[in-house]
Order: structure tokens, then C-alpha cells, then sequence
């Protein structure tokens, strides 16, 4: 082969159509093998571009360009998983590492970025449902892979990402347990007789923020969350997202009380606190509640007495959207609905 020559050699491979380009660098006079995924007339198209680049002296350009086609799946994947373990809790971490297995029992993870397409997502969508995975299930999954190849696209390995335009499965209403108001009376004279004083602050902590399990407990909540002055406390949530919560009278009390006795407001392990509860659920015969009941039930009694509208309650509880906050109270808000329109009977 003249060194101002490249040839185009056709590849057989199960991921698509390949091409082999070899052509030797004019100035080291090494031996360049490059493999690319496209049709083979861009292949030669490809080919023609670089012996004129050769012949100019001037072709790193066209070296990027072959070089973005052969990045392939499992190095933005492996990638991905060293800047999530870093930069993500381990709980997002680990979520990222599950979607990508199911993701690679549908193609091959060496297939370069450049043929994942947003049809093949399409397809991989399909093939989730029709398999019998729940469409919560494959809706996490999309938006999984939308997040890598956005930071692909950052990391300038992907130009485009292939799920957006995919449609996400509908997601349906989900059935929340809260407690009511004389489950909450029954769980406190239960903690009350037990004599254990922080736990049931906590419980009531919980009620009046609407934290998820560990945003109140260490290591996630110390007295640096505690703004005493401004009278807020600042939750850090899921993907590592604050937001602040103002401290009613309650929550300023038991605060004020602990700062005095602790030197961390809530020492407990995450299980011991989902055992420990469940233990005074039973004690005070209440069935088919958790931990997160509790903060169901912040949202349900802000709503249910008209004290906070849709929007405060998704913010105070740091959802992504009020679209997740609609689909966890949709029965509240279904009355709350019912309720002014059947008004107008009587003011017409």
C-alpha cells in the first residue's frame, strides 16, 4: 500500500456494518488501523477525505471524527459508573449499575455510541414491556440512560442522545398509605408509654418535614442542617438535592431541646429505625404503614385541610415535579376537586 493511500476494508459484525480503514501516518510513518460503523459509502467517502488530508499534511480533524465512531457502549458506561461513585450516592450508583445490566442483556456493550439510535432505544423500550416489567420499572431505566448519554454528550464521546424523543411508558396513580389523624393520637401514646423519649421526637420530626428516612438521621442530618436563627432546617435529598424546611413551633422545640442533650440531633441506624417503628405500629394496631408513611401523611394533612396547594407540598417534600407530588396524593386531590365544585350547587 502507497503511504498516500488509505484502503477500506469491509468487516463482518453482528452489531452492524463496519468498515476497516488503513492508512499510514505521513509524518511518523505508523501504520493506522481505524474501524468505523456507517455505510460503506461514507467509509469510502472517509477514505478519499484522508488521502487528500495527507497529501495537505493537515487530517488530525478527520482522525477525531473516526476516532468519536468507534467510542463504544462500555466505555461511557464504565465511565459513567467512576463519575456516579464519586459525584452520586452509592443508592444511585447502584440503581445506575442494575439499568445498565438489563440495558447489555439487549446489545452487544461493545457497540460504538454512534449505532445506538434512538429506534434501538425504542426497541429495547418494547421489548422491556412486552417482557413484563412494569412500566415504573422501564420509565427509571429510560431516564437512567437519558442522564448517561446527556453526560456522554458533556464528556464530548456522544454527540446526540439517543432517548431523547423515546416515549416513557404512562405511569399510573400510586396508592399511598398515611396515617389519619387518630392513628397519629394512637402511635403517640404508644411512644409516650414506652419512655422513649428521642425516638418519638423523631417520629414527630418526621411528621412535621415530611424527610425521607435517612434526610433526618446521621450522617445525612447534624447541627450544621439546623438554622436556629433563621428557623429552618436543610434536607439533603435524593441525587445529593437540598432544600430547606422551615421549623414550626414543634419541630423548633424538639430541635431546641436535643442541641442540648445530643451532639447529634438523630443517632440511629436507617434499619433500626424501619424495625423500631414497625414495633409501635403493631403496638398501636396499625396495619400496612412504614417509615414513609410518615411523611405521606405530612403531605395528606398540608393538602387535606387546605393549608399548603400542590406545588408548596411538592417542593417541601423535594420531588422532581409536581407530576410525581399529583401522582401520590391523586385521590386527596380528587376530593379536594369534588369539594369546591359542589359548592356551586348551592351559589347557583
Amino acid at each position: 500500500m502507497e503511504n498516500d493511500l488509505a484502503t477500506v476494508t469491509t468487516l463482518q459484525r453482528k452489531t452492524g456494518e463496519a468498515y476497516l480503514i488503513r492508512y499510514t501516518h505521513p509524518k511518523t510513518n505508523k501504520f493506522i488501523r481505524k474501524i468505523i460503523w456507517c455505510t460503506k459509502e461514507e467509509a469510502e467517502k472517509w477514505a478519499k477525505k484522508i488521502e487528500n488530508d495527507i497529501a495537505l499534511g493537515i487530517f488530525t480533524v478527520e482522525e477525531d471524527r473516526i476516532k468519536a465512531q468507534t467510542v463504544t457502549w462500555v466505555q461511557l458506561k464504565d465511565k459513567y459508573l467512576k463519575y456516579s461513585s464519586i459525584n452520586n450516592s452509592k443508592k444511585t450508583t447502584e440503581r445506575a449499575t442494575f439499568v445498565f445490566k438489563a440495558f447489555e442483556g439487549f446489545i452487544d456493550h461493545t457497540l460504538p455510541l454512534s449505532k445506538i439510535t434512538r429506534e434501538l432505544i425504542e426497541e429495547y423500550r418494547n421489548s422491556r414491556l412486552g417482557g413484563g416489567k412494569s412500566n415504573a420499572t422501564v420509565f427509571i431505566e429510560l431516564k437512567e440512560l437519558k442522564t448517561t448519554f446527556n453526560q456522554g454528550i458533556r464528556w464530548e464521546m456522544v454527540k446526540t442522545n439517543p432517548v431523547v424523543g423515546v416515549r416513557y411508558p404512562r405511569l399510573d396513580m400510586i396508592k399511598v398509605r398515611f396515617l389519619k389523624i387518630s392513628e397519629v393520637k394512637q402511635l403517640f401514646k404508644v411512644l409516650e408509654d414506652s419512655g422513649n423519649r428521642n425516638f418519638k421526637q423523631l417520629v414527630i420530626a418526621y411528621l412535621n418535614t415530611g424527610a425521607r428516612r435517612n434526610e433526618l438521621i446521621s450522617p445525612q442530618f447534624t447541627w450544621d442542617n439546623v438554622d436556629f436563627i433563621e428557623r429552618t432546617i436543610s434536607l439533603r435529598g435524593k441525587n445529593d438535592k437540598l432544600r430547606h424546611i422551615p421549623m414550626n413551633d414543634t419541630l423548633y422545640d424538639i430541635l431546641d431541646d436535643l442541641k442540648k442533650r445530643k451532639h447529634i440531633p438523630f443517632e440511629y441506624k436507617p434499619d433500626y429505625v424501619t424495625h423500631k417503628l414497625k414495633e409501635y405500629y403493631v403496638k398501636a394496631g396499625i396495619v400496612n404503614a412504614n417509615v414513609h408513611s410518615l411523611r405521606k401523611t405530612f403531605g395528606s394533612v398540608l393538602l387535606q385541610n387546605n393549608l399548603a396547594d400542590l406545588y408548596t407540598v411538592s417542593k417541601l417534600l423535594g420531588h422532581s415535579s409536581v407530576k410525581t407530588t399529583e401522582r401520590y396524593y391523586v385521590d386527596l386531590l380528587d376530593e379536594n376537586y369534588r369539594k369546591p365544585v359542589q359548592q356551586l350547587s348551592n351559589i347557583y
